[in-house]
Parts: C-alpha cells; structure tokens; sequence
C-alpha cells in the first residue's frame, strides 16, 4: 500500500471529516504521525496529491491562508462546496 492510500486509510478510520476546517499544520503533523516520516517536501507533495484528487476541500481562511477540511468521498466534492459556499451567504432582512 503506498503512502496516499495509508493517510486516506487512517483518516477515514478516525472519521477526520467530523473535524470541521482546520489548517494545513495540523494535517501535516497528522501525516508525520501515520507515515513516520518528518520531510516537509514530501509530506507537502502527498497532501497536495490529496487535495488535486478531491480528498480535501479548500477555502480561503482570513488572509492569506487556506483551511481545508477531509473528504473521504472525492466524488462528493461539488454537493460540499456548495454547503461551504451556501453556509458563507448573507440573509437580507426586510421589514415592511
């Protein structure tokens, strides 16, 4: 099994999803923890093949930075940003 599969093994198994949007350190040292292994560059390649194949989504935190939150189901990945981006809307209140 080679190391995207383990990291989306694990992830699932703990159900990282229920997780909410975190940063990217945190799934790095997550990462670092499952493989046992402590490159950044390699640990950053593996978590941005995971985001181009839809195991995470991404949105735009303050700033500059990025939060993202697992997906355990790529295929679902357009029905969660809609949620994401539906959530981000303001309500218009009117009174007569």
């Amino acid at each position: 099994m080679d190391a995207m599969n383990s990291v989306i093994g694990y992830m699932k198994h703990k159900n990282a999803e229920t997780r909410g949007f975190l940063k990217y350190g945190y799934f790095k040292k997550l990462i670092c923890y499952i493989l046992d292994f402590h490159k950044d560059y390699y640990i950053r390649k593996i978590f941005l093949k995971m985001v181009n194949k839809g195991y995470f989504i991404k949105i735009k935190a303050d700033t500059k930075s990025f939060k993202y939150k697992f997906n355990p189901d790529p295929k679902t990945l357009e029905k969660e940003k809609e949620k994401v981006n539906n959530k981000n809307e303001s309500i218009i209140l009117s009174f007569d």
